[in-house]
């Protein structure tokens, strides 16, 4: 194995790791959303709206880090086979 397929298989390693992170930072914003705007637990004059905004936006930039990241990793995979 050459020193160049052996880089790019760390790279890949990282930014499956990278992947991971993000899709587990989405999965909690996406919880903390639903509970900020569940009207089983609170009324809705209660509701968090302004933070269940704020973290909508959180997750926006979470899910196009995710297709950002999905798109390379398919481009590294795609080198490597």
């Amino acid at each position: 194995m050459n020193l160049e397929r052996a880089a790019m298989k760390g790279k890949l390693a990282d930014l499956k790791d990278k992947r991971r992170a993000a899709e587990l930072r989405a999965e909690g914003l996406c919880r903390s959303i639903r509970s900020e705007l569940n009207t089983l637990i609170r009324p809705v004059a209660e509701c968090e709206v302004p933070t269940a905004a704020q973290q909508m936006d959180d997750l926006v930039a979470a899910w196009g880090e995710l297709a950002s990241l999905d798109g390379q990793i398919a481009r590294l995979t795609r080198e490597l086979d």
